[in-house]
């Protein structure tokens, strides 16, 4: 996978504490994508207010989302 810019600026700014968890994790998420790992989300609570089908579309389109586990609510909200 290409490293694309928002990727760069997380491993060179995000060295300390918790935010070098999300470089760690991130590096994970990228490894089990690479060796063909599915990707599942879960959802709880209101998706329209921070617009995540947006989010979620694309990653889907980008083959890094497989599953979605959510609440019917959330489906009629944003998704459909």
């Amino acid at each position: 996978m290409s490293k694309g810019p928002i990727s760069q600026f997380i491993e060179k700014h995000y060295l300390h504490f918790n935010s070098a968890a999300l470089v760690d994790a991130a590096k994970g998420y990228e490894e089990h994508l690479l060796d063909n790992g599915k990707m599942m989300i879960t959802l709880a609570g209101a998706m329209s207010t921070a617009e995540l089908g947006k989010s979620l579309a694309e990653m889907i389109r980008q083959d890094k989302v497989h599953i979605i586990s959510c609440t019917g609510a959330n489906l009629e909200e944003d998704i459909m």
